[in-house]
């Protein structure tokens, strides 16, 4: 099914479906040929719209908006971009696959492996529990980042940034047994998103998974189907479970690294001077996110101990053991998902 979906995708993109989601605005023209740098002298100032699936309170959208601030300024006004956060614009498989066609200017989301798992390697586990470790790792020039170029490019997508909205935990309603120890049965079954990084490497922890949407959780763990999740942050934990979770533990095992994608049509109809613009900007973005997601990750943890909730922290010597067992056991696992051999490259290229 993924398959004849993509071949369906490309079809269309073959036929030359070059509407934007902006097209109106854009002044774009469609006899451009794809690819084709646009001069100076034919260019018109360009109204993108851009999506993201951050709520309108959280650090994706307040550096979104200080993103689409600073490119408007300083482009002079050639470039303005129209934000439209919190799903307005759909979820980000929909948002993905409307890059993909054009049909949307940028968006801001997770990434979507349903066309070439590589993408999802930015999701995985223990890759590094240190943000500015992970700054390097997903910065121009590395292993990672070039084979996530080359397989977004080859979709219709220009990869602009990889934005890192904080290490995931474990929400629990319980307390855990033995949660130091690698391995060791944790006593109850949490939510884990339907990707194997997440649900291999709970199981690796020592917890029993049920995979289910993250909408659907908290009447799992109301009605008792669920004690607790993964994949939620300190701040996404406080803000959406407080009321029912008596517990968070810090395990940093997944790094919520979301992407800033320009659709290539849209990118192609930049200015090549406001495209050098443009990249050095989310490039702040994104190394501001690191930095200001540790920050938010320990503020919305002090705010859980305020409220009599209880937060366990982890030594990075714990964590250290926690990432060995995931190398060792995990990745070789995962490696049935991308080509053959790649994710030991991956592996070799963060030594």
């Amino acid at each position: 099914m993924k398959k004849f979906i993509a071949l369906g995708l490309t079809a269309v993109m073959i036929l030359g479906v070059t509407g934007c989601g902006s097209s109106g605005d854009s002044g774009g023209s469609s006899s451009e040929s794809e690819g084709a740098a646009v001069s100076a002298e034919d260019f018109e100032p360009l109204v993108l719209k851009m999506g993201n699936q951050q709520a309108e309170i959280s650090l994706g959208t307040t550096l979104d908006k200080e993103m689409c601030e600073r490119i408007a300024e300083d482009t002079e006004g050639r470039i303005t971009i129209e934000l439209y956060p919190n799903q307005a614009l759909g979820d980000y498989t929909n948002m993905f696959d409307e890059l993909m066609l054009g049909t949307l200017d940028i968006a801001h989301i997770s990434p979507v492996e349903t066309y070439d798992t590589r993408v999802s390697a930015t999701m995985l586990p223990y890759i590094s529990f240190n943000s500015e470790e992970l700054v390097k790792v997903y910065s121009e020039g590395s292993f990672l980042r070039e084979e996530l170029n080359d397989a977004l490019s080859a979709l219709g997508i220009h990869l602009s940034g990889i934005f890192l909205e904080g290490y995931n935990g474990i929400t629990n309603m319980t307390e855990l047994k033995d949660p130091t120890v690698v391995g060791a049965d944790k006593g109850c079954i949490i939510r884990s998103p339907m990707m194997d990084v997440y649900s291999l490497e709970m199981m690796d922890i020592g917890f029993r998974v049920s995979s289910m949407p993250y909408s659907d959780t908290y009447t799992a763990m109301q009605t008792g189907v669920v004690s607790g999740l993964a994949g939620a942050s300190a701040m996404n934990a406080y803000l959406s479970f407080r009321d029912i979770m008596e517990y968070f533990y810090d395990y940093k095992y997944n790094q919520e690294a979301t992407m800033i994608m320009f659709s290539q049509k849209t990118w192609d109809k930049i200015l090549p001077e406001d495209q050098e613009i443009i990249q050095n900007i989310v490039n702040d973005i994104c190394v501001k996110s690191a930095s200001e997601s540790d920050a938010i990750n320990e503020e919305y943890m002090a705010k859980m101990e305020e409220e009599g909730l209880t937060v366990v922290r982890f030594s990075d010597e714990e964590l250290e053991a926690f990432a060995k067992s995931s190398r060792e056991n995990v990745w070789p696992q995962l490696a049935k998902n991308y080509p053959d051999g790649w994710l030991d490259k991956v592996a070799a290229s963060l030594e």
